[in-house]
């Protein structure tokens, strides 16, 4: 682990201690005692990140789930909008290609949404840039500070910054930019989608799981190129190690975040960045 790493796990524990403990911290085993605590989600305002649509049913849809029960207000925005989702594209050209690339648009759209009711969030906003091409859009911070205006969320789930797809990196710029000159506090939950990460905080979510399972389910037609289910469910078997179990206990679930201050995130992602 180099110095960079270490600097940057004792600081985002530090910083999301006090925001933990007053929000239901519990008691966590020895295999994440360093750097990850449990935390019981409840009934704050929250919003959700997610540079396609499909990464916020893997990356947190378990604990959006748990949020839900407990009464929270939830808004999940898709940044972009799905129509470069499909090989396909890249042997089309002309009006066929746009053509093909709305109803990507629209079928996707469909998915997000009955994913999102499977979740219990009715809130979705889509502010349609193009997929992967997040970084090079010069408009999305704009729209994007304008649902926090309105929302005033208390936590902002969204991909770690150290997220190896380039939209979902792109997604910390594009909050960071929306939030910049702006009164906005809230906490930074960063996720993992397709790139593990050193979590801090760690979601209890068995009683979740399988309303993650139908969530993702809905999205058929990504399925259909990779069973990102699997690897999904795969991957939250795995964090439930950082878990505390009752005596006797097997199996379990769990997802792991990155969580901090606004400040601090920005702090550390402008110190990565510069590095």
């Amino acid at each position: 682990m180099n110095l960079l790493t270490k600097v940057l796990l004792k600081r985002l524990s530090r910083a999301a201690r006090p925001y933990l403990q007053s929000s239901g911290l519990l008691q966590v085993s020895a295999v994440y005692n360093h750097s990850a605590m449990v935390w019981q989600p409840g009934g704050e305002k929250v919003l959700v990140l997610a540079p396609h649509m499909d990464d916020e049913a893997i990356g947190c849809g378990g604990t959006l789930a748990l949020h839900s029960q407990r009464g929270a207000q939830i808004t999940v925005v898709f940044l972009t909008d799905g129509r470069n989702g499909n090989s396909e594209i890249n042997t089309m050209y002309g009006e066929e290609r746009a053509r093909k690339q709305q109803e990507f648009i629209e079928l996707r759209t469909t998915e997000a949404r009955a994913a999102l009711h499977r979740l219990g969030v009715n809130r979705m906003v889509c502010l349609d840039a193009e997929d992967g091409a997040l970084d090079q859009c010069t408009w999305a911070a704009e729209k994007l500070r304008e649902v926090l205006l309105r929302q005033q969320p208390d936590i902002v789930y969204l991909p770690f910054y150290l997220e190896e797809h380039s939209d979902h990196r792109a997604a910390s710029q594009v909050l960071l930019d929306a939030a910049s000159g702006t009164s906005l506090q809230f906490q930074c939950m960063g996720y993992e989608v397709w790139t593990p990460l050193f979590p801090n905080c760690l979601v209890r979510i068995d009683s979740t799981v399988e309303i993650k399972k139908q969530a993702l389910q809905e999205y058929r037609s990504q399925l259909q190129q990779c069973d990102y289910l699997h690897a999904s469910i795969g991957l939250n078997a795995h964090r439930s190690a950082g878990l505390l179990n009752p005596e006797g206990s097997r199996g379990g679930y769990a997802e792991a975040f990155y969580s901090s201050s606004l400040p601090e995130y920005r702090e550390q992602f402008t110190a990565f960045r510069a590095h």
